[in-house]
Parts: C-alpha cells; sequence; structure tokens
C-alpha cells in the first residue's frame, strides 16, 4: 500500500513488493562521530587531533496487512515477510520519497523476525547502515568542464555543492602520442605523483590514468586503448595525499605531466 513515506533499495519500493505492505516510518537515525583530541602545549584547553564519521543507521518499520488469525493468514504473512527480507538482505542504493536526487549506501544489520504471525498488526523493523559512505550523496554523478589537451599543464574549477567534504574521480588522459613517465594531480590543495625518476608511471599514448573510489576506497589504475586496466597505486610517490577530496565551493582542480594531457573531474556532492 502506497503512503506518504516510501524507500525504495536498488530502484525496488518496499510498498510496491505487495500492497498489504504499509511503510509506517522511515527514520534516518544520528551520525556515529568520533573524535580524537590532544592537549594543547599553552597549558589550557585541547585540540583536535582527528575527527572521523564511522557510521549513519537507516530504520524501516512495516505493517503487513494481512489477517493471521488462521492458518493460511499465518502463512501468506510469513512469506509476505520473506519477500520483505530478500529485498532488504543485499542492501545497496537506498533513496527515500522526500529526498529526490539523493541517495544512501547501505548493508543490512538487522532483518526482522517473524515473532508471532498470530499478530496482525505487529510492526516490523528494518535496520540498515552506511559504513563506506555514511553521508548522503547526490544520485548522479557531476562533472567539471575537461580542462588541457594540448598542453602538460592545466587548471580548473570544479563546482561542488552539498555540505561537506566529498571524493573526486580522476581521469588524465595521454594525448600526446608518447609515453609519459609522469603525472602530478592536484584537487583542492590535495595532490598525488605517479611516477618519476628511475619508476616511469609508464602512461603509454592513448592510455588514460584512472584515480576512482569503489565503495569510498580509492584506487589508481592505468586504462589501455582496449579497455582492459592495471593498477598503479605501486607508481604513487612517498609524500602524495592518501585521497582525492574536495570541501563544497568553487573548487580548483590540476594536473602537470611529462607531456600533453586531458583531465575529467567528477564527483557526488555529500550532505550532513
Amino acid at each position: 500500500m502506497r503512503m506518504t513515506r516510501r524507500v525504495a533499495l536498488r530502484n525496488v519500493w518496499l510498498d510496491e513488493i505487495d500492497n498489504r505492505i504499509v511503510v509506517t516510518a522511515v527514520e534516518p537515525g544520528e551520525s556515529e562521530e568520533s573524535t580524537e583530541t590532544a592537549e594543547a602545549a599553552a597549558g589550557f584547553g585541547q585540540r583536535i587531533a582527528s575527527q572521523r564519521r564511522n557510521g549513519l543507521p537507516f530504520t524501516v518499520r512495516f505493517k503487513i496487512w494481512q489477517n493471521g488469525r488462521s492458518a493460511a493468514g499465518m502463512q501468506e504473512r510469513a512469506e509476505l515477510l520473506e519477500k520483505v527480507n530478500a529485498w532488504a538482505a543485499n542492501g545497496g542504493e537506498l533513496r527515500v520519497n522526500y529526498k529526490p536526487g539523493r541517495r544512501l549506501l547501505v548493508k543490512l544489520e538487522h532483518a526482522p523476525g517473524e515473532g508471532s504471525l498470530w499478530d496482525w498488526d505487529k510492526e516490523f523493523t528494518i535496520a540498515f547502515r552506511a559504513y563506506e559512505i555514511p553521508y548522503w550523496e547526490d544520485s548522479t554523478v557531476t562533472a567539471a568542464p575537461a580542462i588541457g589537451g594540448s598542453s602538460a599543464s592545466k587548471s580548473g574549477t570544479a563546482e561542488v555543492l552539498g555540505s561537506t567534504k566529498t571524493q573526486a574521480d580522476v581521469q588524465i588522459a595521454n594525448t600526446s602520442g608518447k609515453e609519459i613517465t609522469w603525472v602530478t594531480v592536484t584537487v583542492d590543495g590535495n595532490t598525488m605523483t605517479f611516477g618519476g625518476t628511475g619508476d616511469s608511471l609508464g602512461l603509454a599514448a592513448n592510455e588514460t590514468l584512472v584515480l576512482d573510489h569503489v565503495n569510498g576506497l580509492f584506487r589508481a589504475r592505468i586504462r589501455n586503448a582496449g579497455g582492459s586496466y592495471r593498477s598503479v597505486m605501486a607508481k604513487r610517490t612517498t609524500g602524495s595525499a592518501n585521497d582525492l577530496t574536495m570541501l563544497p565551493g568553487s573548487r580548483t582542480v590540476s594536473y602537470s605531466a611529462q607531456r600533453a594531457c586531458r583531465m575529467n573531474v567528477s564527483w557526488r556532492s555529500r550532505y550532513l
């Protein structure tokens, strides 16, 4: 039964699985934060050493409007609950109807048990949690205009929405026609260099350096003209940033390389 509170996983709305499933509540929880501090050298106060968001819970409550006060009714309620648990089991991209254009990547923490299937008015609870990316983020990717193509260095601007830091994906295409031994990428002050003296990056003509993320984890690869990938994480130099992140606002992005390249930057804006 379609209500004003709706929730979808992997583009399947819970209330469309069966019209006897009624969503009674969708409850994004409070974020789970941790802060480490150290004593200030001045002899009073503290300074923040690190802050991180560790998770974001999300709860769904629902009822099954199928009278269970018969053997047949209890069987139908059990079958409907199995359908709901199958919908929830693998988690994935979660959306709600009142946050258009937003998503939350979740995993199932707690599936509802049957309890007393005789109780036809029973409310069930599903608990999800966003682990890798504990933020709501845009459902679609935003891309900045490509920069470069005929020069060995270039800078541009990325207009980032949202209310908190996000991760940037970068592609550096070798347009020079010759091999490139090193590339430096800077995103909002975070700099990474790949290759250098004695350890060539080996970015051949028409290949692309791809710096992206899977479930929030950074990876660095080269894609060849045939679409195959090889890792170049070992080519990242000492002193390079651990990740490429951007704060909301107008942020500077740039590259420099041994020879001409083209740079593309994309991201999903994130929200507290």
